[in-house]
């Protein structure tokens, strides 16, 4: 009996310290780090297909470690095809190694295929095992395949260069919506829900991430200015560090600039019905320290006090204009849609098919409170 089983182990030892199978070397291996996607017009102008672009790297250059130097460690490789998955088998063509899609870090869409509609081009990342829920997803002003050739003055491969801007740029300023991904637009998107994406564009041979895109559904409609996307952090409570500068008419002798550091926010909504039309109370809390600003070194409570109120009424007075500018292109970008669903349900289940319209006429007020809770030290 033991025999038996001796000879049966034995038999079973070799499948059970197989190993990786299908195991690739890292040194074998071509690293996607960053995707564009730009739409392009077949020859007889009939179709729109997509031109891709995988930005290919390998382990060492990632190291930092080149060991040719007349390489390059980045090649931007393109082909064009009526879907994603078909330019993906086309650049095996060109490529002599497969591409490894596990590390990819962002997706970068162009201006006028975002104009189209951007989630069927999405569809591949959202179906395929090596694509990751947490791919970042940017909107470029312009082609998206342009971003990609730039040459970061401090990294060698643009798709980790932007990749890294936005998450250090999150940690410092609230310039550009909160960092959005595949996985995230996708709820957005299949939820009902509007949004806005970081947007980047190209200025002087370099990458800025600033303001944001509109999306109706998955169409681009509009863009956000970086002041335009600080307001909304605030009526959203996601403005968790950066700035806020009031400029205040005076002689030139004057210092006529304060500039008040975030240090955290919080927002809420409240929600009702009058006279069939739905009525919003957005409150906003705010709090942080003076920067900058002309006290000339003799602080006072009652300063500070003037200094909170005018704070608060620029961040309402910020906010008011982007409400009626969204109203205006009837888009709802501030989670309204949410709020009326989770607590104004049957108004909500007989104006969810148009809500958009029901936006443009709703009554949303701003309650604004800030409060400064260091000025610094005056020597």
């Amino acid at each position: 009996m033991k025999t038996r089983l001796l000879l049966s182990l034995c038999f079973l030892l070799p499948f059970l310290l197989a190993g990786c199978w299908d195991r690739v070397e890292i040194q074998d291996r071509l690293i996607v780090m960053a995707v564009a996607i730009d739409k392009v017009r077949t020859e007889d102008e009939k179709r729109n297909f997509y031109e891709f672009t995988a930005q290919l790297t390998e382990a060492q250059a990632l190291s930092g470690r080149i060991s040719t130097p007349n390489i390059s460690p980045v090649w931007n490789a393109s082909a064009t095809g009526p879907s994603i998955f078909e330019c993906i088998r086309i650049l095996t063509t060109r490529v002599a190694r497969q591409p490894y899609y596990d590390h990819l870090q962002i997706i970068i869409i162009g201006e006028e295929l975002a104009k189209e509609g951007i989630d069927r081009a999405l569809d591949l990342f959202y179906r395929d095992h090596e694509s990751r829920p947490k791919i970042k997803l940017v909107i470029a002003k312009g082609r998206a395949r342009e971003v990609l050739d730039l040459d970061p003055k401090l990294m060698p491969i643009s798709g980790r260069y932007i990749s890294t801007l936005m998450e250090e740029g999150e940690a410092k300023t609230a310039r550009f919506p909160k960092t959005s991904t595949i996985g995230q637009f996708s709820s957005y998107f299949h939820g009902g829900a509007n949004c806005v994406l970081p947007a980047l564009r190209i200025e002087k041979q370099e990458a800025k991430m600033a303001g944001g895109a509109i999306m109706r559904g998955d169409r681009l409609v509009g863009w956000l200015s970086d002041q335009e996307v600080k307001t909304l952090r605030w009526l959203n409570g996601t403005f968790t560090a950066g700035d806020e500068v009031i400029v205040k008419n005076g002689s030139e002798q004057e210092r006529n600039v304060t500039t008040f550091e975030v240090r955290g926010a919080r927002s809420s909504v409240k929600s009702e019905i009058r006279n069939g039309i739905p009525v919003f109370t957005l409150s906003i809390r705010g709090e942080g320290s003076l920067a900058e600003d002309g006290f000339d070194h003799k602080p006072s409570l009652r300063k500070l006090k003037e200094r909170e109120k005018e704070i608060s009424q620029n961040i309402k007075e910020n906010a008011e204009k982007l409400i009626v500018k969204m109203q205006k292109k009837k888009v709802d970008i501030f989670g309204l849609y949410e709020e009326m669903r989770r607590h104004q349900h049957p108004y909500w289940k007989q104006h969810r098919n148009n809500w958009d319209e029901v936006f443009q006429h709703a009554d949303i007020h701003i309650d604004v409170v800030t409060y400064i809770r260091r000025f610094g030290q005056f020597k």
